[in-house]
């Protein structure tokens, strides 16, 4: 049975992490609620929360508060079961299911950098000093045009080289997606939501080497794609399935309701050797890590780190990390 408390999602439109969570639940037909978040620094949605986790999106099922899509979407394939209401997207044969996991990692930590290296500095959002300036904390690196000038040649060699891995390996035998069916799969999403994102933005890829007659397969691949994600968004807008919500509303609704599932487990053969109980920091380690969720460590098992904290009003939330490209650590 799914959870009673509503899937909240904070983000925002442009964010290509959080398009593909929300192309999820679109194509699931998972009912959630929006609400809008700034592009940059301050979030004082999360600063009421108490989350220190500075990257969206962010999403929260009750008063347990999901952070990085990783493990937001094997938490929405473990909490929502496939239902005549809410189809199965996800890998259920074991190669199939290998097949997701890794086109997962490799558009998150392959492709995912020289992507956000591909951003042209003639995108407006480049001349936005505060935007600038929030990504140089985030990435720990510069990011000024010049900068973001020299490092796009490199990206767009590494860039084009996946798109070829698209074009003559995953996408040569002819299916409209990955595995056969008439409707994209979470491997789909997995693959394409980086591609997709840069696709769209103006002079992000340079028509002269990555052209739809360069690659007619994943520009064809592409447009299915965009098209089902698009209709299937459509018909949760129209079914009401979407609701919109406003920062302090959300923080109300998510303090005094339900823990979205059960008390999560603790190992106690972690090779962290730590121990339900401890006061504990958790941050990630690629990007955003300066920052740090703290608290007391209630859950930890080989895929997730549970900490709960409190909210401003005093409300305990949990706050739910994935071992992936994240640590966790004593206090």
């Amino acid at each position: 049975m799914a959870p009673s408390a509503p899937v909240i999602l904070f983000h925002y439109p442009f964010s290509p992490w959080s398009q593909k969570v929300t192309a999820y639940l679109s194509l699931r037909g998972i009912p959630y609620t929006s609400c809008h978040q700034p592009v940059t620094q301050p979030r004082p949605d999360m600063d009421a929360l108490g989350v220190k986790y500075r990257r969206i999106p962010v999403m929260s099922i009750g008063r347990d508060i999901y952070c990085d899509t990783l493990l937001m979407i094997e938490k929405l394939n473990e909490l929502y079961p496939v239902t005549k209401e809410a189809p199965g997207i996800a890998a259920t044969k074991a190669q199939d299911r290998a097949l997701e996991r890794l086109l997962e990692k490799w558009t998150d930590v392959v492709v995912f950098k020289y992507a956000a290296a591909a951003i042209p500095t003639s995108n407006p959002i480049m001349s936005d000093k505060n935007f600038t300036d929030d990504r140089k904390e985030l990435w720990g690196r510069e990011w000024t045009e010049e900068h973001q000038d020299s490092l796009r040649p490199e990206a767009l060699v590494v860039l084009r080289s996946n798109m070829e891995l698209l074009e003559n390996d995953l996408l040569t035998d002819g299916q409209d997606f990955i595995f056969p069916g008439s409707q994209p799969s979470l491997s789909d999403i997995h693959a394409a939501w980086i591609f997709t994102w840069l696709a769209d933005m103006d002079d992000a890829l340079p028509k002269g080497i990555f052209s739809a007659k360069d690659f007619p397969k994943t520009y064809a691949w592409f447009d299915r794609y965009k098209a089902a994600i698009a209709k299937a968004m459509k018909e949760m807008d129209t079914s009401g399935k979407v609701r919109q919500i406003e920062g302090q509303d959300a923080v109300k609704e998510i303090s005094e309701g339900p823990f979205g599932e059960d008390q999560p487990a603790i190992d106690k053969r972690d090779p962290t050797g730590l121990q339900g109980g401890e006061q504990v920091n958790g941050y990630p380690t690629d990007t955003g890590f300066s920052r740090k969720d703290a608290g007391k460590l209630v859950g930890l098992t080989s895929q997730e780190v549970v900490i709960a904290s409190k909210a401003k009003n005093g409300a305990e939330i949990r706050v739910h990390h994935p071992r992936w490209n994240f640590a966790v650590e004593k206090a």
